[in-house]
């Protein structure tokens, strides 16, 4: 799903997403299939139901067998790249902010 795609469901759902999830950049590096995500948010979302905590999507693709410690570490490290990039300048040169 692209940026211009996203921007009015999250207005839709009145929540703020981060920019980029974890389960498209998988799809993106070609980790994963997006009937392969979907299996997993389901699973996700069964247990939250269940009274389960929630477990992050990462896990569960692992468990289920998609993806390997290495690709979720690598889409983890892109996600912290980009959140980095999107920063605003006063948090990304690490000042103390004055009040």
């Amino acid at each position: 799903m692209t940026k211009k795609k996203e921007e009015p469901l999250k207005r839709a759902i009145g929540i703020d997403l981060p920019e980029r999830r974890f389960g498209f950049i998988a799809i993106e590096k070609g980790f994963i299939r997006a009937d392969q995500l979907w299996e997993a948010l389901i699973k996700q979302r069964a247990q939250e139901t269940g009274g389960i905590e929630r477990r992050p999507l990462g896990l569960i693709l692992k468990d289920l067998g998609y993806l390997t410690v290495s690709q979720i570490n690598e889409i983890l490290q892109t996600l912290q790249e980009e959140s980095r990039k999107n920063r605003p300048t006063s948090l990304k040169q690490n000042r103390p902010r004055v009040l």
